[in-house]
């Protein structure tokens, strides 16, 4: 077996055991938006190297790539399934995360590949280009507002950049309303139980801070009753449990309503511990069982100093 082989088969097993380290309550973070990177690399260095070993190096390369597809197929199947068990989820997308990263070895990087068919093989290569796009573009983007969130802070969002967007789970950017700024996030509601939208990344550290500062836009006369809750990862420990997160409903008059909070009020609304400001994981602001479907704007989202 060649030493080059022999190498990357061990930089492979060393690296084996990332797919088993927990996520905890932290689906959103940095290390779950690289994850798919890992994948990606580890899957298309094994099948280079499986490809290269004595065993299936002199075998067409549709031989090749069937017996490679088989082993990730196995060995990504495997991971999933116990990763069932350890705190992490298992998931058909990373199974297929894995299946791409196979087939970019083979198409990409495999030795064999020169004696595919040249319309094959480009076709090939388009169709596995075509997937890493699109499976990397949403964490690409989000590593990348990441890091426009951490250079902004205390403002978690003032929706100036359209993928400020992507920061909540629901919600268009609109550039006809604001409070400041240009841009204000446009929430359409609906008649079920729950309605509204959620800050599901980029909080930074609430410690040390006075207040959260947002404002919110009623266009309709009547007033509108929504609730504000604000979660920490120990929550989500907890088990989710209604007195061990902050809440407080907000009454919404016609027009332009400037909600500010102190962030004390936050830290201590567990019934019997104290929030951690620098774990922040959910802020969510929902409506509930609302007769007919309304929409709010929302807009200046900030921490006072």
């Amino acid at each position: 077996m060649p030493r080059s082989v022999l190498l990357v088969l061990l930089i492979l097993a060393a690296a084996l055991p990332l797919f088993f380290v927990p996520l905890g309550h932290d689906p959103v973070g940095p290390f779950a938006q690289l994850n798919i990177f890992v994948h990606l690399a580890f899957f298309a260095l094994l099948a280079w190297a499986l490809v290269r070993m004595p065993v299936l190096a002199g075998l067409s390369p549709y031989r090749q790539i069937t017996l490679v597809f088989v082993a990730v197929l196995i060995l990504g199947g495997s991971i999933e399934l116990l990763q069932g068990h350890i705190g992490r989820t298992a998931s058909w997308k990373d199974l297929g995360v894995n299946l791409t990263g196979g087939l970019f070895g083979l198409l990409f990087l495999a030795p064999g590949r020169v004696r595919m068919p040249r319309i094959l093989l480009r076709g090939g290569q388009g169709m596995v280009l075509a997937l890493c796009l699109f499976l990397l573009y949403k964490p690409v983007v989000t590593l990348w507002d990441m890091n426009q969130a951490a250079r902004q802070f205390p403002v978690l969002s003032d929706f100036e950049t359209r993928f400020q967007a992507e920061r909540w789970t629901s919600g268009e950017i609109d550039r006809t309303l604001s409070r400041t700024g240009r841009s204000s996030l446009r929430v359409e509601l609906n008649t079920d139980t729950y309605s509204g939208t959620t800050l599901w990344r980029s909080f930074g550290n609430w410690e040390n801070h006075e207040a959260l500062n947002f404002s919110i836009y009623n266009p309709d006369p009547e007033p509108l009753v929504m609730t504000i809750s604000i979660r920490d990862r120990e929550h989500s420990r907890r088990g989710s449990e209604y007195r061990d997160r902050f809440n407080r409903k907000l009454t919404l008059d016609n027009g332009w309503n400037d909600i500010v909070i102190p962030v004390s009020d936050i830290e201590n609304a567990p019934a019997e511990r104290t929030m951690d400001l620098s774990r922040l994981t959910y802020v969510v602001i929902f409506a509930m069982n609302l007769p007919e479907p309304r929409t709010i704007y929302l807009d200046n989202v900030r921490l006072i100093p």
